[in-house]
């Protein structure tokens, strides 16, 4: 099925450089010479696709915020239980100890006194002396081990419920973001549908020859990944090439930008967040001029509003699901945007 998609890509992108070059042969052509119509027709359309692609992650990073902190929740909750079963426990070996270091303390009113000066006066001889004396060691040795397994009980204790606490209001912290993530994701959601349903609008009004052009394959060398799980997740992206361009795609049937990342690192049994904001903080950061197959690229001016992101195959190129009308397709990093972030490197 993969091979005859990537034969109808190959037949599509020598068809259009068909179309291409009699069209540059021909001064009159409309593409070679593009009335100012449509000119505006792909401006719009550019700006409608980049507000479509910066709500729709927004809103899936939203997403991925929610899980986090309903994750956040259950771990909190589940903290709680741990710990105020530890200081349940902590307080029944404190009252267990209790009752011991009243009889040591009852001992030492009374007057019940054991030193080793008294077992020398009222020893009879050496012998005396040194059995009292080992005895002596040994009511020291029990006596130390009742008072530190008392004080032990007592730390245990207060910690464990101190941990409680700061649970329970990482607990209520965490509730009340998801609460609010939950209070706005309608909006997003409704903001990432009208900023789709423009950026159709924009597309539909582009004549045939355009969309034929937005629709091109892109470089359709061989790309072959390193050995690895990055070079397998590499592999995976780039034999996605000639697949469409499909808001919040994640499969093989269609593809959105960090949908084509989650997919294909999922092929090397690595799992990645859903938005290509949450996709920002895995890894470890790598320099543009130090990039290797695999290695992730992200767009957007800050962290909070990373909008896009693309996969490193070697020779300057990337492999991104670029927009709507388009296809996977490798390109020159240059062209694959022009607001770089920075990039990361999943594994290794």
């Amino acid at each position: 099925m993969a091979s005859n998609r990537l034969k109808h890509v190959v037949r599509g992108a020598i068809a259009l450089t068909a179309v291409a070059t009699v069209v540059g042969l021909n001064p009159g052509s409309a593409v070679a010479d593009p009335p100012s119509n449509l000119q505006d027709a792909k401006s719009q359309l550019d700006a409608a696709s980049k507000a479509a692609e910066v709500a729709d992650q927004a809103y899936l990073a939203a997403q991925d915020d929610l899980k986090a902190k309903q994750a956040e929740v259950a771990k909190a909750a589940a903290d709680i239980q741990t710990y105020t079963q530890q200081a349940k426990d902590a307080q029944a070996k404190q009252d267990q100890y209790r009752g011991q270091v009243d009889q040591l303390a009852s001992a030492a009113y009374s007057g019940v006194q054991f030193t080793q000066l008294s077992a020398l006066l009222t020893g009879k001889s050496a012998q005396d002396f040194l059995d009292q004396s080992s005895e002596l060691q040994f009511l020291a040795q029990q006596n130390a081990i009742v008072m530190d397994g008392y004080d032990n009980a007592i730390k245990t204790a207060d910690s464990a419920k101190a941990k409680a606490a700061d649970s329970q209001v990482k607990s209520q912290a965490a509730a009340d973001a998801a609460q609010k993530i939950l209070a706005d994701l309608d909006q997003k959601k409704k903001d990432a549908d009208t900023a789709k349903e423009k950026s159709q609008s924009a597309y539909n009004q582009l004549d045939a020859a355009a969309k034929g052009l937005l629709a091109g394959a892109g470089d359709m060398g061989v790309f072959l990944g390193p050995p690895g799980a990055a070079g397998t997740a590499m592999d995976a992206a780039v034999g996605e090439r000639g697949v469409p361009y499909v808001w919040g795609g994640t499969t093989p049937a269609g593809f959105d930008c960090s949908g084509l990342m989650l997919w294909s690192y999922a092929k090397a049994g690595i799992t990645l967040p859903r938005s290509a904001a949450a996709q920002y903080t895995v890894g470890k950061a790598v320099s543009l001029n130090a990039l290797i197959p695999g290695d992730l690229i992200f767009y957007g001016s800050t962290a909070s509003n990373i909008h896009h992101v693309s996969m490193y195959v070697g020779g300057g190129k990337v492999v991104h699901a670029p927009t709507e009308g388009e296809v996977v397709k490798i390109v020159p990093i240059g062209n694959s945007g022009s607001d770089i972030f920075g990039a990361k490197r999943i594994v290794g």
